[in-house]
């Protein structure tokens, strides 16, 4: 992916079968992934675990269905490109909660380098089909999935 991110990508006609076949995966991919923040353009502010332990859209269900910008990248929206606007007033609560996410992401410095792509299951931290099955059908595959 040299313009996008694996979040961007989705099926086409045109696509050979393989590669239809490893989009039906891509969420399994996703769970061993992390991302170590750079210049936050490879980076879903809602979608990917890079301000917290879990992505937004996880720990933040109501604000995420609610957010108008699903998919913006952490650059398009700590530079102003896209500004975060929400379908509906929120009430005081999920205000407030946003607030406290917009505080914990404002002093996040980013850097004129790539965004790196860290692949949890593997000590070499790159990805592997053979870590990925491990993960899949061991005993702990339900903390994977």
């Amino acid at each position: 992916m040299r313009k996008d991110s694996i979040f961007s990508v989705s099926h086409k006609l045109t696509d050979s079968p393989i590669w239809y076949d490893l989009l039906k995966i891509k969420d399994v991919y996703l769970l061993g992934r992390e991302i170590c923040i750079k210049n936050g353009r490879q980076t879903r502010f809602w979608k990917d675990r890079w301000l917290y332990p879990q992505a937004l859209c996880t720990t933040e269900p109501i604000l995420f269905e609610l957010c108008e910008c699903k998919d913006a990248s952490v650059e398009r929206i700590k530079s102003g490109e896209v500004q975060v606007t929400f379908r509906r007033w929120l009430p005081v609560e999920l205000r407030s909660r946003w607030e406290e996410i917009w505080c914990d992401a404002s002093p996040f410095i980013l850097v004129n380098e790539p965004d790196k792509i860290i692949w949890t299951l593997e000590k070499n931290q790159k990805f592997s089909v053979k870590s990925t099955y491990n993960a899949l059908t061991s005993r702990d595959t339900f903390n994977f999935i």
